[in-house]
């Protein structure tokens, strides 16, 4: 929304200055298209706002693959439990899903908060997204994830909330092992997408 209310003005200001400065008649049509542009931005918006809130659109279904943890050894001090990874993130925000790639997307294990976000702050508040902190028990599940074109990834659901995703083109079996040693209920059975 914020960026409609921006961007519409500052694009009918360049369009009339196309048509009056170059007598450019495309600028005219373009100008009168723009109402039904902004339109059509409202509809998907809602749309993308409903599949977020519907939980029956859940498509999560296992893949068949399973990823098998990595032993370690638990840390002698909780310092060494603090961990953060750079990669790709797909989150949920008031304005559907947004989609960051790397190195935009950042991990991080503190002791007993798993925090998923992507920088700078104000392209999430621009979609409306907010960074995912959760705690073991604000946590359905923690998984590994399949995309359509492949792309592996660790899914994160919050309680009630859709999924989201941090894609690293590591190993996800590290990531998950290490989470799971901080105590969050982490599945093995990898699931395909869903993104309410």
């Amino acid at each position: 929304m914020i960026a409609e209310i921006i961007g519409v003005p500052l694009v009918v200001a360049w369009l009339l200055f196309a048509y009056f400065n170059g007598h450019d008649a495309f600028a005219l049509v373009i100008l009168a298209l723009l109402p039904f542009f902004a339109v059509a931005n409202l509809v998907i918006l809602n749309r993308a706002r409903g599949r977020l809130a519907d939980p029956a659109t859940r498509r999560d279904s296992h893949t068949g693959q399973i990823v098998s943890p990595v032993l370690t050894q638990p840390p002698p001090d909780r310092r060494i439990q603090e961990q953060r990874w750079i990669g790709a993130a797909d989150v949920p925000g008031s304005m559907g899903r947004m989609n960051a790639t790397m190195p935009l997307g950042v991990l991080e294990l503190s002791g007993a908060l798993l925090t998923l976000r992507v920088r700078p702050r104000f392209l999430t508040a621009m979609f409306g997204a907010k960074p995912l902190v959760v705690s073991p028990a604000e946590v359905d599940a923690i998984f590994p994830a399949r995309g359509r074109l492949r792309s592996s990834a660790t899914g994160i659901r919050p309680h009630g909330t859709p999924p989201s995703y941090f894609l690293l083109g590591g190993d996800r079996a590290s990531i998950l092992s290490a989470i799971a040693a901080a105590g969050f209920p982490v599945q093995w059975e990898e699931r395909s997408y869903s993104y309410s």
